[in-house]
């Protein structure tokens, strides 16, 4: 997505979760939101290291370890992150998963049919609280193979995770008006942008990449939200299908807004494995999001569009 003209805004970068993050900051001088950068990226440095699969040290690494039936605590921000991943893999039918690298050993759906309630179908891992914090547990499953446990990867959500904690240390530093995102696929924003035109609110932003989109206005307004972007276009068919394990085939490119980064940067995912039919009825059942998809033959669909009008 593009990001807003500098103006009057303070602007800074960081480097963490194999991209640049990068805070916008606006409405005051340019000593404290850079304090406050400094305090709300420590913050996004703290959750890599919990959650990076290649570390294998962090909390997400030694889960991967652990077999089926093994339990292990774990922090409040893996807890967080875990919880939102998995309402997320229920919300959308299973259309997004941390765990898609170990899900092609259960018995193949289809591309992009969603999991049916009641079908016997157990999740890899359940995450709960217990008397001094919280804790994993990796469930046995018929359909897998002997031993194996999950193989969690927070690709699809460990950044959006690392926005809205992002967010909290700035509501902690009484930052009201900011922009931040992470490589500039997943944007999360609050409060206005300085030197916004007329009577518009919010941060601006472009959506739509490469796309051409007849009488679809490219350019919308971030305000309180998030926003998060997939497609094809740059990294070719890297998202997985979890019910399939091959390439997600249903949309070229994805975007979609939720209050929340994780679920932002979830949705984009899911929307590019769900078919359109799919999503509209999904944004039709969850009126707090916005999302536009691009079919294979190019053509652009966008459903509850009001939400991030200029």
């Amino acid at each position: 997505m593009n990001l807003p003209p500098q103006g009057a805004v303070h602007r800074f970068p960081h480097q963490a979760m194999g991209t640049f993050f990068e805070a916008l900051i606006s409405g005051c001088d340019e000593g404290y939101p850079r304090q406050a950068a400094q305090a709300a990226f420590r913050e996004v440095d703290h959750l890599e290291t919990l959650l990076s699969r290649f570390n294998p040290s962090s909390e997400v690494g030694q889960i991967n370890r652990l077999p089926p039936g093994g339990v292990m605590k774990i922090g409040w921000e893996t807890y967080e992150c875990l919880a939102a991943a998995e309402r997320a893999r229920i919300d959308t039918g299973g259309a997004f998963s941390v765990n898609f690298r170990a899900e092609k050993a259960q018995p193949d759906r289809g591309a992009g049919v969603p999991e049916e309630p009641g079908s016997g179908f157990r999740p890899a891992f359940e995450v709960f609280p217990v008397t001094d914090g919280f804790a994993v547990r990796i469930n046995r499953r018929p359909f897998e193979d002997h031993g194996r446990g999950v193989d969690l990867d927070l690709g699809g959500i460990g950044k959006g995770c690392a926005l809205d904690r992002a967010a909290a240390v700035f509501s902690d530093w009484s930052i009201d008006h900011f922009l931040i995102h992470a490589g500039t696929s997943t944007a999360l924003a609050a409060g206005s942008s300085a030197g916004v035109p007329g009577d518009e609110r919010g941060w601006p932003v472009g959506v739509g990449g490469v796309w051409a989109l007849p009488g679809f206005d490219k350019r919308a307004s971030l305000r309180n939200r998030a926003l998060s972007g997939s497609g094809t276009e740059v990294k070719g068919a890297h998202i997985k299908d979890p019910g399939t394990g091959e390439g997600a085939a249903a949309h070229l490119a994805a975007w979609a807004s939720h209050p929340h980064a994780a679920f932002a940067d979830a949705l984009s995912t899911a929307f590019m494995v769900m078919p359109t039919d799919r999503v509209e009825r999904y944004c039709r059942e969850h009126a707090d999001v916005w999302a536009l998809v691009i079919t294979p033959d190019g053509q652009g669909h966008v459903f509850n569009p009001e939400i991030l009008m200029p």
